[in-house]
């Protein structure tokens, strides 16, 4: 069965980029989120990298990550204007439709709201002849847009028709934010949404005897918080959104497991988020089982 809504990022997984898109073809999801340092770091050469995408069967859900592009002065503009130039051209060599724009963390952005509308409208602008969308994703670190909320407002007030957002429930999850504040996004804004579950892990500290707790993302169904994702999805699904769902999961212990079996554990999460909570049509208690499944 091929799972056509759903697609995983390409950097949730181990190994060469060929194989990747081998393992998730395989598994039956039709797309993929592509990661460009993938594409230019391929053994083969950026046309190889290309070939392979193009020639492997699974579309391209879009390519990321743009980071560190609006508020910049002088300089430091023109050359985040020559980046996004790249990214542009290698999304649509790829045949993808969709980049991801990380807001802003450098020290050096500024954080006047004219000036980040002015830079994503000039984004959106230079995309519209490659047939590029550009997916404005806030985040909780950053200087522009923390959220989705913020993001939503400064992609409102921009005004372009290619101009929308990546919404990533982890940080709507971990930051346990309202799901209210989705209803002032119109759905046809969104245009990806990231999905990953998390739960936590102890990690020795250096100093003796201390230990400090850090989150890590596991796949839906998987960690700590499912009824709390389950709610984000199924808000999106009432408020009318329609669009992809990308799994962006990556860990230190993905890394060390076949691609196989990686995208397995991502099947099985979409086949648990199609049937618990879009369709609805199995009960809730089997997110429990995929718990038991993830600590075995």
């Amino acid at each position: 069965m091929i799972i056509r809504d759903f697609g995983m990022s390409t950097v949730s997984l181990a190994g060469p980029l060929d194989a990747k898109l081998v393992a998730i073809r395989r598994a039956g999801f039709s797309q993929a989120m592509i990661s460009a340092s993938e594409i230019v770091g391929h053994p083969g050469g950026v046309a190889a990298g290309v070939c392979a995408v193009r020639h492997s069967g699974v579309a391209v859900t879009g390519l990321e990550t743009l980071r560190n592009f609006e508020g910049l002065d002088g300089r430091l503009h023109d050359y985040k204007v020559d980046v996004a130039k790249s990214m542009l051209d290698l999304c649509q060599d790829l045949g993808g439709r969709l980049l991801i724009v990380e807001a802003s963390t450098s020290s050096h952005a500024n954080t006047n709201a004219d000036e980040i509308i002015r830079d994503l409208r000039t984004l959106a602008i230079l995309a519209i002849p490659k047939g590029v969308r550009i997916a404005f994703k806030g985040v909780s670190w950053s200087r522009t847009a923390s959220n989705f909320a913020a993001a939503g407002e400064f992609v409102l007030r921009a005004n372009c028709r290619n101009l929308g957002l990546a919404i990533d429930a982890f940080d709507i999850v971990a930051a346990q934010a309202p799901l209210d504040d989705l209803d002032a996004i119109d759905p046809e804004q969104i245009f990806v949404v990231q999905l990953s579950d998390f739960t936590w892990q102890t990690v020795p500290s250096i100093a003796e005897n201390t230990a400090t707790k850090t989150r890590f993302r596991v796949f839906p169904g998987e960690g700590a918080h499912s009824d709390e994702l389950a709610a984000f999805v199924s808000r999106l699904d009432v408020l009318g959104y329609s669009g992809v769902y990308s799994f962006d999961v990556y860990n230190d212990d993905y890394q060390q497991m076949p691609p196989d079996a990686v995208v397995t554990r991502a099947r099985r999460a979409a086949e648990w988020l199609e049937e618990t909570v879009l369709r609805q049509s199995l009960p809730v208690p089997n997110i429990e089982c995929s718990r038991r499944t993830a600590q075995d």
